[in-house]
């Protein structure tokens, strides 16, 4: 099931860190979260030069500076050794885990990723979206998938922390 859409909070125009951002790092930001190569839990190939064709004006130069100063403010999570970018928060922001099946799409997208760092960080966002929405219909699509993984999400938010799982070869 390929992504078709992306979703945009209005509330991001009122969002200071959001609005700390040059309309580079804002228009690179929004290229990843919006790109078919962002896979179901938010993470696209490290290939810069994709994303210099998302505006006229967007030079390799502006794009390397804009994914480091993503990466600073904790917009993106980039792991250089692995080739991986993770916009933090596009699970929680893209109600991924409203459908059951999206939720199934993500589970399934995170035994693809090659980094630990961005699958910590994945998982801690999971944590928070447990604790913040716990009733949200996916739950029960990751606990189906992965219920090592929904164990420890449920247990990290609780506040008695579990070690979460890596899988095989991570």
């Amino acid at each position: 099931m390929a992504r078709t859409h992306m979703r945009l909070h209005v509330s991001v125009w009122e969002d200071d860190d959001w609005l700390a951002l040059t309309s580079a790092q804002q228009t690179v930001y929004l290229a990843l979260c919006s790109s078919k190569d962002t896979s179901w839990c938010g993470v696209h190939p490290l290939l810069p030069q994709r994303l210099v064709g998302s505006s006229k004006d967007l030079t390799d130069r502006r794009v390397a500076d804009a994914l480091r100063v993503l990466a600073h403010r904790k917009f993106l999570v980039v792991d250089d050794r692995t080739a991986e970018i993770l916009v933090r928060t596009f699970v929680r922001h893209d109600g991924i885990l409203a459908q059951p099946n999206v939720a199934k799409a993500m589970v399934k997208a995170m035994d693809r990723v090659r980094s630990k760092r961005i699958l910590t960080s994945i998982r801690t966002e999971l944590a928070r979206e447990l604790e913040d929405n716990p009733d949200a219909r996916g739950w029960a699509a990751v606990r189906s998938l992965n219920p090592d993984l929904f164990d420890a999400l449920r247990s990290k938010a609780s506040g008695n922390p579990l070690p979460i799982p890596f899988p095989k070869g991570a």
